[in-house]
């Protein structure tokens, strides 16, 4: 009972008569329920990716990531409540695609479904990075410098090239603005250890670069390889300079012609030998190891010594640790697991210039390899003057040359022309540098929006 309770109270004292009085008491107020949550609506944003070929990051209000890699429906993972805005945006796309958001902004009234996300394949914009197209080895800026058959090509973190210029026998160095010097040799045409200059080399041949910035460069007719680090200081990592190919620790071991090197994370620096028919691993310790190749020109897929090759130039690495080879004299990209097992990922063995899927895919003894992020491997294709390219799943395009047409015409795709390049590299952001070795350039490719 709510409000106030009287008592009488009695007082007394002997037997007269006493007070009496009304004492108040309050009784607690009884709780009351508490009002209900007010109710929070949520709604969902998505959408629906067209053309898509490769990995797509979208983002929403530039805090909600979403990996894409497939064309269809999706929906951030993150609810909005209603009323807030929402802005779909693209944080990253595949190498070689230009994707665009449209409906992708708005405040959520209700679930979101009609962002459209667009994919569709970029172009290549071939121009000149450096070299005047004549023979030399002039350092200078851009075209004002000159090359003598530029083999092979890599690029750094901070965006500078290495070339190696075998008819100089010169390591040269292109800046990302474009200034090329000299990095190591001096054209004597011998295997001297040294630091820049004073080092030389005996038919310098390709290039590749480890983790912390050392070269790695095969010397063809040395049959050595040659360590240079970022400070040009150069020495021979493996190779006695006989022509063999024996197994062993560091100038114990033997090659025959050496023509490219690659390198995986692991430090492993992987050789393939022209004369030799086998690819060869060094580890970091300097244990030269056959990996692959039964040692006869041929053309096998297999396992270690069960596999053979035919005059291979070009080899590369992935991040999953494969190896790839143009296998020029066969006119076909072979892989090789880490564990040696040799596959053909794409090329019939005819001589072409045929794209679409590996088997049906044509080459004419490609030579120069290099593989991007997402696994997608880029050729150059010397014969054709093509450069291609790979998808991880084998299908094969034509990014930019045309077949068999030699030249040094900047453009858009089909519009360019090479001159039998040999070698290929890719950096972080999907650019590609190719050594157009009888054009005696140094080519810049860019993916564009097509016009």
């Amino acid at each position: 009972m709510a409000g106030v309770i009287v008592l009488l109270v009695a007082c007394g004292g002997g037997g007269g008569g006493g007070g009496a009085g009304f004492l108040p008491i309050v009784a607690p107020a009884q709780p009351q329920p508490e009002p209900p949550p007010p109710v929070v609506v949520t709604h969902t944003v998505g959408g629906t990716v067209t053309g898509l070929a490769g990995s797509l990051v979208l983002q929403n209000n530039a805090g909600d990531d979403l990996k894409l890699t497939a064309n269809g429906k999706f929906s951030f993972a993150t609810a909005l409540t209603e009323g807030s805005a929402y802005e779909v945006s693209v944080r990253t796309q595949p190498q070689w695609q230009f994707c665009t958001v449209s409906k992708g902004s708005g405040k959520a009234a209700a679930d979101v479904g009609d962002v459209a996300v667009a994919c569709s394949a970029a172009v290549a914009q071939v121009s000149t990075l450096a070299g005047s197209g004549t023979t030399g080895s002039v350092n200078g800026n851009g075209t004002a410098a000159s090359f003598y058959l530029p083999y092979s090509v890599v690029v750094d973190k901070s965006g500078n090239l290495l070339v190696s210029d075998t008819a100089t026998n010169l390591v040269r160095k292109i800046s990302p603005a474009g200034d090329v010097t000299t990095f190591a040799g001096n054209a004597a045409g011998t295997s001297v250890d040294g630091n820049g200059l004073a080092a030389s080399f005996q038919g310098l041949a390709g290039l590749a670069l480890d983790a912390t910035g050392n070269a790695y460069a095969a010397e063809f007719t040395g049959n050595r390889i040659r360590k240079i680090t970022p400070a040009a200081d150069v020495s021979t990592f493996a190779g006695s300079g006989t022509f063999s190919s024996l197994d062993g620790n560091g100038t114990s071991a033997t090659f025959a012609y050496p023509a490219s090197t690659a390198v995986d994370a692991a430090g492993n620096v992987y050789v393939v030998e022209l004369a030799g028919a086998v690819v060869r691993r060094i580890t970091p310790a300097r244990d030269v190891i056959t990996l692959a190749g039964s040692g006869t020109a041929g053309f096998a897929n297999g396992t270690g010594a069960a596999a053979s090759f035919r005059q291979a130039y070009g080899i590369a690495t992935d991040v999953a640790g494969n190896i790839y080879v143009a296998d020029s004299g066969n006119n076909r990209i072979r892989k090789i697991t880490p564990g040696g097992v040799v596959s053909t990922l794409a090329g019939t063995g005819q001589t072409g210039s045929a794209d679409g899927p590996g088997d049906t895919a044509t080459f004419y003894q490609p030579s120069g390899l290099t593989v991007d992020s997402e696994g997608n491997v880029y050729v150059a294709d010397t014969r054709n003057s093509l450069l291609r390219k790979i998808t991880p799943a084998g299908v094969v395009s034509t990014l930019a040359g045309q077949p068999g047409v030699l030249g040094s015409q900047n453009g858009i795709g089909a519009a360019a022309t090479f001159k039998q390049p040999y070698g290929v590299t890719v950096d972080a952001a999907g650019n590609l540098y190719v050594a157009d070795t009888f054009g005696n350039l140094i080519r810049k490719v860019t993916p564009v929006r097509a016009p």
